[in-house]
């Protein structure tokens, strides 16, 4: 007889083994694919639980996740209750001991193992077990399969079980992947919405800076032509020889008046000019001591009128000359020193200086005896349309443009202003020109 014919019991035994084996791989194959298209972590937990018992013939299986420092028993298939919805220190159950150790625990009979807190154990039908890792990497939990007798478990066994949670982890990543993609996906569309609506708000507010840029403009060549009226007469009256006292103080009123009414609606123009790219300087040289002290004869009734006075320090002999836009440069000194007069105190002096830092820069510095600047406004002051309140230490909104257009204009020229503490008290605004 020939001992490798078809009935040969070795024969038989091998082949029922390799079908199993077979079998077993298809169902694991099926179980994954069914893994693959859950769509929540519930149904991958369910179906892992189930899967594992049934892979492996088990009386019980648990999908346990981690939880920090804790072993989250969330999903049970078994005979009767285990531990399902209880959480056990990382350090006091066998899951804890996996996911630490990144390694499947096998124990054949609980009350032989060290690692089994058998009180917790005892009243549940458990006698032998196998628990593996999910993720061995980075375990994101643990797959356990239980018995209620003592038994060897089979290699094969253990090998299907971890290929499950294998599985299991690659499910569970796939929809952290999902949710991701559809958190981002969701993102995406609200941020080309407010996009889409900045994109209207800031067409809206450019028609809107259009349209007040046009009102500006019609409203400064409105105010012009009056006011160059007004000025000429005024200045015609100065200049007779035999006008009185005091109606030589009332014509000096009207002039400055009419001067700061010129100047509002320079301002106007040329704020909106530079934003639009429009205010070009046109370079000459300038003597700085001249310019200082036509300013001061233009604005002295205006200082007389407070009981003011305004000092003229040009630096070293001989003064500072720059390269300038000299009609930019005179509505700056304008500005610098109608504000430095409006806010500081009766009988106190306001100075204008100039020094050459190097031969590259000259500084030119307003100085007032008024309140100061809080330092957290400092930056804010030059913005259109602010004005400091008084005495106190909030802005307001009011005419505030003379502090803009200065700013403005003296960055056309490559230079920049600041305000600082005054030695002594008060503002210093500074100036800073190519020279």
């Amino acid at each position: 007889m020939n001992s490798n014919g078809p009935d040969d019991p070795a024969r038989s035994g091998g082949q029922e083994l390799s079908f199993r084996e077979n079998h077993g791989a298809e169902r694991l194959l099926c179980a994954v694919q069914e893994l693959w298209r859950a769509r929540d972590l519930q149904s991958i937990l369910q179906f892992t639980a189930r899967a594992a018992r049934e892979l492996t013939g088990a009386d019980g299986a648990s999908f346990v996740l981690r939880d920090g420092e804790l072993c989250h028993y969330a999903q049970e298939d078994a005979i009767s209750s285990l531990w399902q919805g209880r959480r056990f220190p990382m350090s006091s159950c066998v899951s804890g001991w996996v996911m630490q150790h990144r390694s499947p625990a096998v124990i054949d009979d609980i009350a032989l193992d060290p690692r089994v807190p058998l009180d917790v154990y005892r009243p549940t039908f458990v006698r032998s077990m196998a628990m593996v890792p999910i993720h061995a990497r980075v375990p994101l939990g643990a797959l356990g399969i239980y018995w209620r007798s003592a038994r060897v478990i089979a290699t094969q066994e253990l090998t299907m079980l971890q290929a499950l949670a294998d599985g299991a982890a690659l499910a569970m990543e796939n929809i952290l992947l999902r949710e991701g993609a559809d958190r981002a996906a969701a993102r995406m569309s609200e941020l080309e919405a407010a996009t889409r609506d900045l994109a209207e708000q800031c067409q809206a507010l450019a028609d809107g800076q259009r349209q007040n840029d046009a009102l500006n403009e019609l409203l400064a060549h409105d105010l012009r032509s009056p006011a160059a009226g007004i000025m000429l007469v005024a200045r015609s009256r100065l200049r007779d020889p035999d006008i009185p006292e005091r109606e030589q103080h009332r014509w000096s009123k009207v002039l400055c008046s009419a001067e700061l009414i010129q100047r509002t609606a320079m301002n106007l123009l040329d704020t909106s000019s530079r934003q639009m790219g429009a205010l070009v300087p046109r370079l000459e040289e300038i003597d700085l001591a001249a310019l200082f002290r036509e300013m001061a004869g233009i604005l002295e009734p205006h200082a007389a009128s407070r009981e003011q006075r305004i000092e003229v320090r040009p630096g070293a002999p001989g003064g500072c000359r720059v390269r300038a836009d000299g009609d930019l440069l005179r509505r700056v000194l304008q500005n610098l020193l109608d504000n430095a007069l409006r806010h500081g105190p009766a009988r106190s002096a306001v100075r204008v200086e100039a020094r050459r830092l190097d031969a590259r820069w000259v500084e030119v510095a307003v100085r007032d005896e008024g309140p100061g600047i809080p330092v957290h406004l400092r930056d804010h002051i030059f913005d259109r349309y602010a004005r400091l309140d008084g005495r106190s230490s909030c802005l307001s909104a009011g005419r505030g443009l003379g502090l803009t257009f200065c700013k403005l204009a003296v960055e056309a020229h490559g230079g920049t202003i600041e305000v600082r503490d005054n030695e002594g008290g008060g503002s210093c605004f500074c100036v800073l020109l190519p020279a």
